[in-house]
């Protein structure tokens, strides 16, 4: 908020109180995300078992992109014509942030691939950008865990932590698997 008193120091020009005035915006939204981050994981801790709910996986999925993902990106879904039961909001939550993720930190093409087996769901979404390294991958879904490449880019360090949250309220898991660029799975029996 050094902004604030430089900005009340002395007058400034429109163009100079525009400039800062954006950029103390993007701070309290920074700050917003962060806030709504941790009381989405502090809900979902709280929440004691999921309610489930018999869910359409292709609108599931398609939702969790539209959210994510601007009208231009590249995002692939292969998503059967299947139900699973899940939460829908939270699950909807964890694949928005996962496209969201992908998007702004990977590569190419993002693909999101689920299948179905036995009403439970597995999500996988790909992209083809530089991957984890690997002293990053045990803590990648700690909170407040972010790669060094990612740094410079918007973000709290907390997405991953709520995907994983969000498949353990499952009584599943999410991991980080094997191939070129990103691949993070979700599992959700």
């Amino acid at each position: 908020m050094d902004e604030l008193e430089w900005a009340a120091h002395r007058p400034r020009s429109p163009e100079q109180t525009t400039t800062v005035l954006a950029s103390i915006q993007g701070q309290v939204n920074r700050l917003v995300d962060l806030a709504n981050a941790l009381l989405d994981l502090e809900e979902l801790r709280g929440t004691g078992p999921l309610g489930r709910d018999e869910v359409f996986v292709p609108e599931l999925v398609h939702e969790a992109v539209r959210s994510a993902a601007p009208r231009d990106a590249r995002v692939v879904v292969d998503a059967p014509d299947a139900l699973a039961h899940v939460n829908r909001r939270w699950t909807e939550l964890a694949v928005a942030n996962l496209v969201g993720n992908a998007l702004r930190h990977g590569g190419g093409e993002v693909r999101v691939e689920a299948h179905v087996d036995a009403g439970g769901l597995t999500v996988a979404v790909c992209d083809d950008g530089p991957g984890f390294t690997d002293d990053f991958r045990p803590q990648a879904f700690d909170r407040f865990s972010r790669a060094e490449q990612s740094r410079s880019t918007p973000g709290s360090g907390l997405g991953l932590a709520l995907v994983r949250a969000v498949a353990e309220a499952h009584g599943g898991r999410a991991y980080l698997g094997e191939g070129p660029g990103t691949r993070v799975v979700v599992e959700m029996p």
